[in-house]
């Protein structure tokens, strides 16, 4: 599992319930990595995404919510809404399952943890790796993400500019 994120400068990943920047790179980024792969996100991500992307495209959508019965009625191909905090490991178990009901998968599909703050903190830990976006500036956020990478991953600089920095984080082995 890898978990994928973007925050301004402050560790800020949100204003009023959305992202306040726009960042043609960051989104490419974030497309290019979560193509054809499971995205696994909170129910306030989900709905945070504009109508139009939702669910994410090319990607099989897992919204978190403590209410998945409530959501029943906008379940599709490629959206689905569980309570079952474990569900990444029936996907691992079940790969093969899953690619024979999600042909948009790839062979070798990876399951990003894309968000909200409370997801973010339940499963960053169980990620082999971590990708973080900063964007060079302040957005006044109202929701912050603050993780100590250092402590079970290795940092590598993926790409920089005037713009943002992406850092690809690796979890540590440890004997």
């Amino acid at each position: 599992m890898e978990a994928i994120l973007a925050t301004d400068i402050n560790s800020g990943i949100s204003k009023n319930g959305i992202i306040p920047w726009k960042s043609k790179k960051d989104m490419r980024f974030f497309f290019n990595k979560t193509k054809n792969n499971v995205v696994i996100m909170g129910s306030s991500t989900y709905f945070s995404l504009p109508e139009q992307y939702r669910p994410l495209k090319d990607r099989l959508n897992i919204v978190l919510t403590r209410v998945p019965r409530q959501f029943i009625h906008l379940e599709e191909e490629k959206l689905f809404f569980t309570d079952d905090d474990k569900i990444y490991e029936s996907i691992l178990n079940n790969r093969e399952k899953y690619l024979s009901i999600y042909p948009a998968l790839s062979r070798n599909f990876i399951i990003y943890i894309i968000g909200g703050k409370q997801i973010y903190e339940k499963y960053i830990s169980l990620c082999d790796k971590v990708w973080l976006t900063i964007i060079k500036k302040i957005y006044s956020c109202d929701l912050f993400f603050n993780y100590d990478y250092a402590e079970l991953f290795k940092e590598r600089i993926e790409d920089e500019d005037d713009e943002l920095k992406i850092i690809e984080y690796n979890k540590k082995i440890f004997n």
